[in-house]
């Protein structure tokens, strides 16, 4: 069930993609595509998922780097718990982790247990024209591929929580949209320290409407980012565009948007003077429902996000990044489906004056068969290429996986 904000994205232009997730998840509600009452046990209107499962995976470069590649067997047992109470019919509390432990089968020094939080709680007030959304999503990470600046690295744990607000006021043909965030990122261990951070996030919309889903308009979206680290230089952000979203037909829907943003960043331990940066955003995503079994995707984004490495005498302030992605989802069977992912991704990080500018490429496809009611299993390739200017961050890397669960 994806009911909550994406980890990989908020990082980018922050409070923008706080609202566009938030957007994405409203619409699986409003729809009711919580999770379906046959996949857990039900007590009245809680329904419960009670996972106990198993993963192998073969990492050919677990450290992400150019040379001296070491390859690994990794065991991951992990049972998780989740809730989901649809308390009225306009909310939603999801409330669930996860405990399991890797086991690398020739680097145990990596070996960790590890609890994985997964709630998210979203309460929808209808009050007339209005929705108010009060909301809370957390989530934990150890993954490095979502991160493309980074090389060298076998794990990047993280914390991330947000909490906050929505107001949508919908009268008539207009669309009145306003919300505050607060989002913290915590790193698991010493080495990623620097990150830690809180952001207050804020943004308004103004659009109008010419059918019941497709509205067109100009959105305002800012930030305040505040370092744990006394090192590090806080910033701010300011991003100011217009936005489509266009309903096409029942199987085929649009959103655009684009504008400029502008940042400030304070002066740090190395840099002791104020910086700042003009940029723009460009966002792209198209969905359409070939058949009643075969659903793609396109999602083009030019954007900024807060920089993640550091080096001898210099923290990275900022990544400017243009990635494009291409998603298929095919039911070949009442009991499988099978998924195709393409990727590329072009960005550019300044690392102490010089700027890193590489290319990812990516392909993954997996399969999943539910071989009963409670019993299912996946199995998935991934293939990722990072071509750098800087050969020391290039890296290829082929990761496979199995995975058999057995739910409740």
């Amino acid at each position: 069930m994806a009911l909550g904000l994406s980890s990989t994205t908020l990082w980018a232009q922050d409070a923008l993609q706080t609202a566009i997730q938030l957007d994405r998840s409203y619409e699986q509600r409003s729809t009711g595509r919580f999770l379906p009452p046959e996949e857990g046990l039900r007590t009245g209107p809680v329904t419960y998922a009670v996972t106990l499962g198993y993963g192998l995976e073969f990492n050919d470069n677990i450290f992400y780097r150019r040379h001296n590649r070491e390859s690994d067997w990794i065991h991951t047992p992990q049972a998780t718990v989740r809730a989901t109470w649809q308390a009225t019919k306009d909310s939603v509390l999801s409330v669930g982790t996860g405990v399991g432990y890797r086991k690398y089968m020739d680097h145990s020094d990596l070996d960790r247990f590890y609890v994985t939080p997964d709630t998210a709680l979203f309460y929808d007030l209808p009050v007339r024209d209005w929705v108010i959304t009060l909301y809370e999503q957390a989530s934990y990470s150890t993954d490095v591929l979502s991160q493309g600046a980074l090389s060298g690295q076998a794990e990047f744990p993280r914390f991330e929580n947000t909490v906050g607000f929505r107001a949508l006021w919908l009268p008539d043909q207009y669309v009145v949209g306003f919300g505050y965030a607060h989002y913290n990122f915590v790193s698991d261990g010493d080495r990623f320290e620097y990150l830690d951070r809180a952001s207050e996030q804020a943004f308004v919309r103004l659009g109008y409407r010419w059918a019941e889903l497709s509205q067109f308009g100009i959105e305002v979206s800012g930030a305040l980012t505040q370092f744990s680290s006394e090192l590090r230089g806080d910033n701010r952000n300011l991003s100011l565009g217009p936005y489509v979203i266009w309903q096409i037909t029942e199987a085929t829907d649009l959103t655009l948007r684009g504008g400029t943003t502008y940042y400030e960043f304070d002066a740090d331990a190395f840099t002791p003077r104020d910086r700042s940066l003009n940029s723009w955003y460009l966002s792209l995503d198209a969905r359409n429902r070939l058949t009643d079994h075969l659903v793609h995707s396109l999602s083009v984004q030019r954007l900024v996000q807060q920089g993640v490495n550091r080096g001898i005498g210099y923290f990275s302030d900022f990544i400017e990044t243009l990635n494009a992605q291409y998603r298929a989802t095919w039911a070949f069977h009442e009991q499988g489906t099978a998924g195709l992912d393409l990727f590329y991704e072009h960005s550019s990080e300044p690392r102490g004056g010089v700027d890193e500018v590489y290319d990812r490429y990516g392909i993954g496809l997996s399969t999943r068969w539910q071989f009963t009611r409670h019993f299912f299993a996946s199995v998935a390739y991934r293939f990722t290429w990072k071509d750098s200017e800087t050969d020391t961050f290039d890296y290829r890397m082929n990761l496979a996986s199995l995975r058999l669960d057995y739910r409740f």
